[in-house]
């Protein structure tokens, strides 16, 4: 842990990506900003800042609920301060053990897996009142960062290779979201869900975690001496995914101009044929996400390297679509598949018309829960639809699990991250460049 941060943060130009640091980076990361109460519980002694101009002490296990009050918010257990309305709080540890205890945080929103959990942070806490809730934001220092980030990814206890390469690619990300601003907003440079990468704070992390972020300490992915975006998701399916079939936006370095088999040399066949989709996600192939060549793997990813989901007519009809006027579902048809089987542009078919979906992602949140992928088949019998799928996540750069698998195998984190980033080499943003 650590006294006191600085709270002067590096500010990055949208317009010119940094590679090299001076000293490591502060960053600010939304944990919040759904709620409408806050509770936290002190573990340690505190201080708090009021608006940046009163602060006062807390001792350990001093329990502080903030609420949404009027255009800001109030700290209604502390009978000085409740029913005022204020516009800013920040929490501020005195001894570097203190942690606070943030109760019911979600994760996973509007994911399948979602839900919310206590958790515990450290760094420089800031609450701020948004439009129609309350945002929490926690800067602290990058490293630190990435040891909330690597075992809530790829699991605490996974081997150690396979720790260290999810710790370069999450550190890639975070310096990508600094220098483009992608997640960012005026209070933060990243986020704490899934559509940045999950940051957990202290709740999930192990020695090994730690260990694997500290042995790769400022190591990144990059080409041409310039940091990219090391993109990962949980189980590929077996083969992964272009950028553009996924991201159409955004940039295209060599690595991601590459759709593999999670295998060492063995490109595969492409699967942007319907058949040969169907047959793929029906067979078993020899690759490293395979749970049932790869005893390696942990539970989480044995059950979404194929998966199924079924649906009645009339539920999933009224699920995809809220224009009853258009009837029943009769068929979903396929127009367009990525290399690696996923789906990117669909037509729903109904008694009374017909509607398009573009985007892998588009497709998966038509469905509730969103689907695992976009990487499926349909079957239809009766009054039943039947997805048959592959795969966990977008299928872009590195598949967690075939990383898990490879480190099982002895291989390490550097081989790993050649796999799955062909095109890239390693550097050191506070450092020289790796041979």
């Amino acid at each position: 842990m650590f006294r006191a941060i600085s709270l002067l943060l590096l500010l990055f130009s949208l317009s010119s990506a940094i590679t090299h640091f001076d000293s490591e980076p502060v960053v600010r990361v939304r944990v919040i900003h759904t709620l409408d109460t806050i509770k936290v519980r002190l573990d340690g002694n505190w201080n708090l800042q009021i608006n940046e101009d009163m602060t006062l002490p807390f001792a350990d296990s001093t329990l502080l609920q903030f609420i949404r009050f009027g255009s800001g918010m109030t700290l209604v257990n502390i009978p000085s301060l409740s029913g005022q309305e204020f516009r800013h709080f920040s929490l501020s540890s005195m001894e570097d053990s203190a942690q606070i205890i943030m109760s019911d945080v979600p994760f996973g929103v509007g994911w399948w897996w979602g839900g919310q959990e206590d958790r515990l942070y450290e760094g420089i806490i800031h609450i701020y009142p948004n439009t129609e809730h309350l945002s929490v934001t926690i800067h602290l220092p990058l490293e630190q960062y990435l040891k909330g980030v690597v075992p809530y990814e790829i699991g605490g206890t996974s081997p150690a290779e396979a720790l260290k390469a999810q710790a370069v690619a999450a550190r890639s990300e975070a310096v990508i979201a600094l220098n483009s601003g992608l997640y960012g907003g005026d209070q933060h440079d990243l986020t704490s869900d899934v559509e940045c990468q999950v940051f957990s704070g202290n709740h999930r992390r192990t020695e090994a975690s730690d260990q694997a972020v500290d042995d790769t300490r400022g190591l990144v992915i990059s080409e041409d001496d310039t940091v990219i975006h090391a993109f990962y998701a949980s189980n590929c399916g077996g083969r992964s995914e272009l950028i553009e079939n996924v991201w159409s936006g955004r940039d295209r370095p060599a690595t991601y101009q590459v759709s593999q088999a999670d295998r060492k040399n063995w490109r595969g066949i492409k699967l942007n044929k319907n058949c040969l989709a169907k047959w793929w996600i029906r067979s078993s192939p020899n690759v490293y996400c395979n749970p049932s060549r790869q005893s390696s793997l942990p539970s989480w990813s044995q059950k979404n390297f194929r998966w199924s989901r079924e649906f009645e007519t009339e539920e999933i009809s009224s699920m995809i679509t809220n224009d009853d006027s258009l009837g029943k579902l009769k068929k979903i048809k396929i127009l367009e598949r990525g290399h690696s089987g996923r789906i990117i542009e669909a037509k729903f078919i109904f008694e009374n018309g017909a509607f398009e979906k573009q985007g892998e992602l588009a497709i998966r949140q038509l469905f509730s829960p969103s689907l695992r992928s976009s990487c499926f088949y349909v079957k239809k019998r009766g009054d039943t639809f039947t997805l048959h799928g592959a795969g966990w996540g977008h299928g872009v750069g590195m598949c967690q699990s075939g990383a898990i698998a490879q480190a099982s195998n002895g291989i390490s984190y550097d081989w790993i991250l050649q796999h799955y980033y062909p095109a890239a080499s390693i550097l050191d943003i506070y450092g020289d460049a790796l041979d």
